[in-house]
């Protein structure tokens, strides 16, 4: 019976100061960026590293955990209800993971369209969130949201091979 070929999957290590240190770093720009310059509200640079480091790491444990501890931080620094960003970047950070696994995400534009659907659907997500669990219609607005995932693809394209060097 023949066997189906199987691509050689490589999974990477980050140094665990690389990781600490762009998380710190993340959150910071997270919290402070936005207060500075109104375009920055549309940038999740936790949502970049929760995608970023799980598409390294190709392991769904580690992206439901990246995911939700950035997310409860993040809901933590910010001034809304503690668990909406946690449970959309859990769920973010698992199909990270199965797109990892599953897809060669080396070439730009594979990462780009993988982080423009993740950037989609954390963002339907939290209005699913807010509505099923505030009760509150959230302020849908697509250009919004057509502009917070080129944003965040943009930063990406930037953000992902500065990272890459780190591994």
């Amino acid at each position: 019976m023949p066997v189906a070929p199987q691509r050689e999957v490589e999974a990477f290590r980050v140094r665990p100061v690389t990781l600490w240190v762009t998380i710190l770093v993340a959150l910071l720009l997270q919290t402070f960026l936005p207060l500075k310059i109104p375009l920055a509200g549309l940038m999740d640079f936790p949502l970049l590293l929760t995608v970023y480091f799980t598409l390294v790491r190709q392991n769904k444990v580690f992206g439901i955990a990246v995911g939700t501890g950035l997310g409860l931080v993040q809901d933590a620094l910010s001034h809304g209800y503690l668990g909406m960003f946690g449970m959309a970047k859990a769920v973010v950070g698992y199909l990270a993971a199965s797109a990892a696994v599953r897809f060669n995400l080396e070439s730009h534009f594979a990462r780009s369209l993988v982080t423009a659907s993740l950037v989609l659907l954390h963002n339907l997500c939290m209005a699913g969130l807010q509505h099923a669990l505030l009760e509150a219609p959230p302020a849908f607005v697509g250009l919004d949201l057509v502009s917070a995932v080129l944003v965040n693809v943009a930063l990406g394209l930037v953000v992902f091979p500065l990272l890459d060097r780190f591994r």
